[in-house]
């Protein structure tokens, strides 16, 4: 399943490049619209394209290697919380903890920014 998604995603990414390339190019501001030979370079657009189809390609072939155990652990936790429906009210309060401890750590970078 790895192989196939980074294979499949190397190849989209190469494959519609150029047309993003062109995208750019057509959607340049026109006060700093540049010449299509100044703006096309081909060493950053290989180097772009490649670095961007790798990094999408790992990222998407650990998610087809993820998947299958997120989906048994949360089927686990589904039968947990039907056997134990106090474990809603647990999942609720740590996200309404969750909530103000982000909430009183925006006040608290709000004051030190006002501080300033």
């Amino acid at each position: 399943r790895f192989v196939n998604m980074f294979v499949t995603v190397i190849a989209s990414c190469v494959i519609s490049a150029p047309g993003n390339e062109l995208r750019g190019y057509c959607l340049q501001a026109p006060d700093k619209k540049l010449p299509f030979f100044e703006f096309f370079k081909p060493d950053k657009f290989v180097r772009s394209t490649s670095v961007g189809a790798l990094i999408m390609a790992v990222s998407l072939g650990i998610g087809t290697l993820a998947t299958p155990q997120v989906e048994r652990i949360w089927g686990q936790v589904r039968e947990f919380l039907k056997k134990n429906p106090a474990g809603y009210a647990v999942i609720a309060l740590v996200l309404l903890g969750n909530i103000v401890a982000a909430s009183r750590q925006k006040e608290v970078g709000d004051a030190t920014k006002a501080k300033k």
